[in-house]
Protein backbone atom coordinates (compact mmCIF):
# COMPACT_ATOMS: atom_id res chain seq x y z
CA UNK A 1 0.00 0.00 0.00
CA UNK A 2 1.14 3.16 -0.86
CA UNK A 3 1.64 6.56 1.17
CA UNK A 4 0.53 9.98 0.71
CA UNK A 5 2.97 10.63 -2.30
CA UNK A 6 1.78 7.75 -3.92
CA UNK A 7 -0.84 9.80 -6.25
CA UNK A 8 0.62 10.38 -9.69
CA UNK A 9 0.99 13.52 -11.37
CA UNK A 10 1.10 11.76 -14.48
CA UNK A 11 -2.75 11.06 -14.06
CA UNK A 12 -4.58 12.44 -16.84
CA UNK A 13 -1.54 12.03 -18.89
CA UNK A 14 -3.74 11.65 -21.98
CA UNK A 15 -2.65 12.44 -25.73
CA UNK A 16 -3.87 15.82 -26.70
CA UNK A 17 -7.53 15.71 -28.18
CA UNK A 18 -8.18 12.68 -25.93
CA UNK A 19 -10.13 13.52 -22.79
CA UNK A 20 -13.01 12.99 -20.86
CA UNK A 21 -16.07 12.73 -22.76
CA UNK A 22 -14.17 12.38 -26.01
CA UNK A 23 -13.96 8.72 -25.84
CA UNK A 24 -16.45 6.59 -24.89
CA UNK A 25 -16.26 5.00 -21.30
CA UNK A 26 -16.49 1.37 -21.20
CA UNK A 27 -18.49 0.42 -17.91
CA UNK A 28 -16.80 -2.31 -16.36
CA UNK A 29 -17.92 -4.19 -13.33
CA UNK A 30 -15.67 -6.41 -11.28
CA UNK A 31 -18.39 -8.33 -9.61
CA UNK A 32 -19.47 -10.73 -12.59
CA UNK A 33 -22.99 -9.71 -12.35
CA UNK A 34 -25.32 -10.97 -14.99
CA UNK A 35 -22.29 -13.21 -16.43
CA UNK A 36 -22.21 -16.39 -15.05
CA UNK A 37 -18.76 -17.04 -17.31
CA UNK A 38 -16.81 -14.67 -15.82
CA UNK A 39 -13.88 -16.15 -13.62
CA UNK A 40 -14.90 -13.80 -10.38
CA UNK A 41 -18.65 -14.47 -11.19
CA UNK A 42 -18.90 -16.74 -7.47
CA UNK A 43 -17.05 -14.04 -5.61
CA UNK A 44 -18.37 -12.49 -2.65
CA UNK A 45 -18.26 -8.73 -4.03
CA UNK A 46 -18.91 -5.40 -1.34
CA UNK A 47 -18.46 -1.58 -2.37
CA UNK A 48 -16.42 1.06 -0.69
CA UNK A 49 -16.18 3.71 -2.95
CA UNK A 50 -12.74 6.09 -2.62
CA UNK A 51 -12.80 9.60 -3.87
CA UNK A 52 -9.04 9.32 -4.98
CA UNK A 53 -9.70 8.55 -8.64
CA UNK A 54 -8.95 9.90 -11.75
CA UNK A 55 -12.07 10.01 -14.64
CA UNK A 56 -9.71 9.90 -17.64
CA UNK A 57 -12.40 7.50 -19.02
CA UNK A 58 -10.35 4.08 -19.85
CA UNK A 59 -10.73 2.02 -22.78
CA UNK A 60 -9.77 -1.03 -23.85
CA UNK A 61 -6.20 -1.20 -24.52
CA UNK A 62 -5.68 1.19 -22.16
CA UNK A 63 -4.77 -1.38 -18.95
CA UNK A 64 -2.14 -3.59 -19.78
CA UNK A 65 -0.87 -4.98 -16.11
CA UNK A 66 -1.97 -5.47 -12.41
CA UNK A 67 0.15 -4.63 -9.70
CA UNK A 68 0.00 -6.23 -6.35
CA UNK A 69 -0.05 -4.73 -2.77
CA UNK A 70 -0.82 -5.53 0.64
CA UNK A 71 -2.19 -3.10 3.09
CA UNK A 72 -0.01 -4.19 5.80
CA UNK A 73 -2.59 -3.69 8.07
CA UNK A 74 -6.83 -4.25 8.70
CA UNK A 75 -9.04 -3.91 5.84
CA UNK A 76 -10.97 -1.46 7.82
CA UNK A 77 -8.12 0.43 8.26
CA UNK A 78 -7.42 0.43 4.24
CA UNK A 79 -10.53 1.75 3.36
CA UNK A 80 -10.68 4.62 5.71
CA UNK A 81 -7.40 5.90 4.14
CA UNK A 82 -8.67 5.17 0.92
CA UNK A 83 -11.77 7.02 2.09
CA UNK A 84 -9.29 10.42 2.61
CA UNK A 85 -9.97 13.40 0.21
CA UNK A 86 -6.33 13.47 -2.12
CA UNK A 87 -4.82 10.52 -1.20
CA UNK A 88 -4.18 6.99 -2.41
CA UNK A 89 -6.16 4.52 -3.47
CA UNK A 90 -6.61 0.63 -5.44
CA UNK A 91 -9.40 -0.60 -7.54
CA UNK A 92 -10.17 -3.82 -5.16
CA UNK A 93 -8.73 -4.98 -1.62
CA UNK A 94 -9.30 -8.84 -0.87
CA UNK A 95 -10.33 -9.71 2.68
CA UNK A 96 -9.03 -12.88 4.89
CA UNK A 97 -11.75 -14.47 4.32
CA UNK A 98 -11.56 -13.65 0.19
CA UNK A 99 -14.05 -11.19 -0.12
CA UNK A 100 -13.75 -8.56 -2.87
CA UNK A 101 -14.13 -4.73 -1.49
CA UNK A 102 -14.60 -2.49 -5.34
CA UNK A 103 -13.13 1.09 -4.51
CA UNK A 104 -12.53 2.16 -8.27
CA UNK A 105 -13.79 1.60 -11.02
CA UNK A 106 -11.38 -0.11 -13.39
CA UNK A 107 -12.65 2.32 -15.81
CA UNK A 108 -10.95 5.14 -13.55
CA UNK A 109 -7.34 5.54 -12.32
CA UNK A 110 -6.60 4.72 -9.09
CA UNK A 111 -3.47 6.05 -7.53
CA UNK A 112 -1.53 3.08 -5.64
CA UNK A 113 2.04 3.59 -7.67
CA UNK A 114 4.33 6.49 -7.11
CA UNK A 115 5.07 8.45 -10.27
CA UNK A 116 8.09 7.35 -12.32
CA UNK A 117 10.67 10.22 -13.00
CA UNK A 118 8.32 12.27 -10.29
CA UNK A 119 10.28 10.50 -7.68
CA UNK A 120 13.24 8.61 -10.13
CA UNK A 121 15.06 7.52 -6.43
CA UNK A 122 11.95 5.28 -5.59
CA UNK A 123 12.26 3.80 -9.76
CA UNK A 124 12.97 0.24 -9.80
CA UNK A 125 11.55 -1.38 -12.66
CA UNK A 126 9.18 -0.11 -15.51
CA UNK A 127 7.55 -3.24 -17.20
CA UNK A 128 8.54 -3.63 -21.00
CA UNK A 129 5.25 -3.87 -22.06
CA UNK A 130 4.85 0.03 -20.52
CA UNK A 131 7.96 1.20 -21.77
CA UNK A 132 6.26 -0.29 -25.44
CA UNK A 133 3.52 1.02 -24.52
CA UNK A 134 2.06 3.01 -27.66
CA UNK A 135 -1.55 4.38 -26.52
CA UNK A 136 -2.86 6.96 -24.71
CA UNK A 137 -1.46 7.17 -21.23
CA UNK A 138 2.02 7.16 -19.85
CA UNK A 139 1.76 7.03 -16.23
CA UNK A 140 1.51 3.58 -15.14
CA UNK A 141 -0.98 3.94 -12.59
CA UNK A 142 -3.48 4.79 -15.89
CA UNK A 143 -1.95 1.74 -17.28
CA UNK A 144 -2.62 -0.80 -14.13
CA UNK A 145 -5.09 -2.39 -12.27
CA UNK A 146 -4.40 -2.07 -8.59
CA UNK A 147 -5.22 -5.42 -6.14
CA UNK A 148 -4.72 -4.98 -2.38
CA UNK A 149 -4.27 -8.21 0.01
CA UNK A 150 -5.37 -7.79 2.86
CA UNK A 151 -2.90 -8.72 5.53
CA UNK A 152 1.13 -8.79 6.59
CA UNK A 153 4.03 -9.26 3.82
CA UNK A 154 5.86 -10.83 6.53
CA UNK A 155 3.12 -13.76 7.54
CA UNK A 156 1.28 -14.05 3.81
CA UNK A 157 -2.07 -14.45 3.19
CA UNK A 158 -4.91 -17.01 2.81
CA UNK A 159 -6.01 -19.67 0.51
CA UNK A 160 -9.00 -18.19 0.31
CA UNK A 161 -7.28 -14.57 -0.88
CA UNK A 162 -5.42 -16.37 -3.80
CA UNK A 163 -8.21 -18.56 -5.50
CA UNK A 164 -9.88 -14.76 -4.92
CA UNK A 165 -7.23 -13.20 -6.56
CA UNK A 166 -6.67 -15.47 -9.32
CA UNK A 167 -10.18 -15.35 -10.10
CA UNK A 168 -9.87 -11.75 -10.07
CA UNK A 169 -6.61 -11.71 -12.38
CA UNK A 170 -8.19 -13.88 -14.73
CA UNK A 171 -11.21 -11.71 -15.04
CA UNK A 172 -9.00 -8.45 -15.66
CA UNK A 173 -6.52 -9.70 -17.72
CA UNK A 174 -9.49 -11.02 -19.94
CA UNK A 175 -11.96 -8.07 -20.00
CA UNK A 176 -9.05 -5.88 -20.84
CA UNK A 177 -7.21 -8.38 -23.04
CA UNK A 178 -3.80 -9.65 -21.70
CA UNK A 179 -2.36 -12.25 -20.51
CA UNK A 180 -2.33 -13.14 -16.32
CA UNK A 181 1.16 -14.34 -16.20
CA UNK A 182 4.48 -13.18 -14.50
CA UNK A 183 5.04 -10.38 -17.27
CA UNK A 184 1.76 -8.40 -16.83
CA UNK A 185 1.13 -9.25 -12.89
CA UNK A 186 3.46 -7.80 -10.68
CA UNK A 187 4.57 -6.39 -7.39
CA UNK A 188 4.00 -3.16 -5.88
CA UNK A 189 7.78 -3.81 -4.78
CA UNK A 190 9.44 -4.43 -8.43
CA UNK A 191 7.71 -0.67 -9.08
CA UNK A 192 9.63 1.01 -6.06
CA UNK A 193 12.55 0.75 -3.92
CA UNK A 194 11.12 2.18 -1.07
CA UNK A 195 7.85 -0.55 -0.93
CA UNK A 196 8.42 -4.57 -0.36
CA UNK A 197 5.09 -5.72 -0.71
CA UNK A 198 3.06 -8.35 -1.39
CA UNK A 199 6.18 -9.69 0.68
CA UNK A 200 8.86 -12.92 0.11
CA UNK A 201 5.78 -15.03 1.92
CA UNK A 202 4.02 -13.97 -1.23
CA UNK A 203 2.95 -17.86 -2.80
CA UNK A 204 3.49 -17.06 -6.57
CA UNK A 205 2.28 -21.03 -6.96
CA UNK A 206 -0.88 -20.54 -5.26
CA UNK A 207 -1.41 -17.56 -7.68
CA UNK A 208 -0.93 -19.12 -11.13
CA UNK A 209 -2.61 -22.33 -9.32
CA UNK A 210 -5.70 -20.19 -8.82
CA UNK A 211 -5.24 -18.26 -12.14
CA UNK A 212 -5.64 -21.30 -14.00
CA UNK A 213 -8.29 -22.55 -12.14
CA UNK A 214 -10.80 -19.66 -12.99
CA UNK A 215 -9.77 -19.02 -16.27
CA UNK A 216 -12.33 -19.68 -18.59
CA UNK A 217 -12.57 -22.77 -21.63
CA UNK A 218 -9.75 -24.11 -19.93
CA UNK A 219 -7.17 -21.20 -20.77
CA UNK A 220 -3.80 -21.67 -19.44
CA UNK A 221 -3.32 -25.53 -19.73
CA UNK A 222 -6.34 -26.81 -17.53
CA UNK A 223 -9.25 -28.25 -20.14
CA UNK A 224 -12.82 -28.45 -17.94
CA UNK A 225 -12.36 -31.66 -16.61
CA UNK A 226 -9.11 -30.51 -14.82
CA UNK A 227 -11.45 -28.19 -13.40
CA UNK A 228 -13.96 -30.40 -12.91
CA UNK A 229 -11.11 -32.65 -10.57
CA UNK A 230 -10.07 -29.75 -9.06
CA UNK A 231 -13.14 -28.62 -7.99
CA UNK A 232 -13.86 -32.11 -6.16
CA UNK A 233 -10.87 -31.37 -4.23
CA UNK A 234 -11.59 -28.12 -2.80
CA UNK A 235 -14.89 -29.55 -2.08
CA UNK A 236 -12.60 -32.27 0.25
CA UNK A 237 -10.93 -29.10 1.93
CA UNK A 238 -7.15 -29.87 -0.05
CA UNK A 239 -5.19 -27.37 -1.86
CA UNK A 240 -6.36 -27.39 -5.23
CA UNK A 241 -3.50 -24.88 -6.01
CA UNK A 242 -1.20 -27.88 -6.42
CA UNK A 243 -3.12 -30.16 -7.71
CA UNK A 244 -2.12 -29.95 -11.49
CA UNK A 245 0.56 -32.51 -10.66
CA UNK A 246 -1.60 -35.37 -9.41
CA UNK A 247 -3.95 -34.63 -12.70
CA UNK A 248 -0.82 -35.09 -14.98
CA UNK A 249 0.46 -38.22 -12.96
CA UNK A 250 -3.48 -39.82 -13.31
CA UNK A 251 -3.22 -39.32 -16.60
CA UNK A 252 -0.54 -40.62 -17.26
CA UNK A 253 -1.24 -43.85 -15.18
CA UNK A 254 -4.78 -43.63 -16.84
CA UNK A 255 -2.98 -44.04 -19.98
CA UNK A 256 -0.62 -46.81 -18.67
CA UNK A 257 -3.23 -48.80 -17.57
CA UNK A 258 -5.38 -48.65 -20.97
CA UNK A 259 -2.37 -49.66 -22.92
CA UNK A 260 -1.30 -52.48 -20.35
CA UNK A 261 -5.27 -53.65 -21.08
CA UNK A 262 -4.89 -53.85 -24.59
CA UNK A 263 -1.80 -55.81 -24.41
CA UNK A 264 -3.50 -58.18 -22.11
CA UNK A 265 -6.26 -58.97 -24.53
CA UNK A 266 -4.24 -59.16 -27.27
Amino acid sequence: MGDANTREDGQDTVDQGVGEGQAKRVEIRGDGEGDARRPEASLRFRSAPSPNRGGVCRIPGDVRGIVLHSTEGSLEGALRTFAMQGGVSAHYAIDRDGTVVGIVPEGDVAFHVAAFGNRPALNRRRPAWLVQYDGRFSAVNACTVGIELVGFARTGFTEAQYSALGAMCAGIAMRWGFPADADRVVTHASLQMDRSDPGDAFDWDALWGAVRIASPGGIGGWSEGDREIVEVVRALGADASGVRGWIERLGAYEASSKSGALEDRA
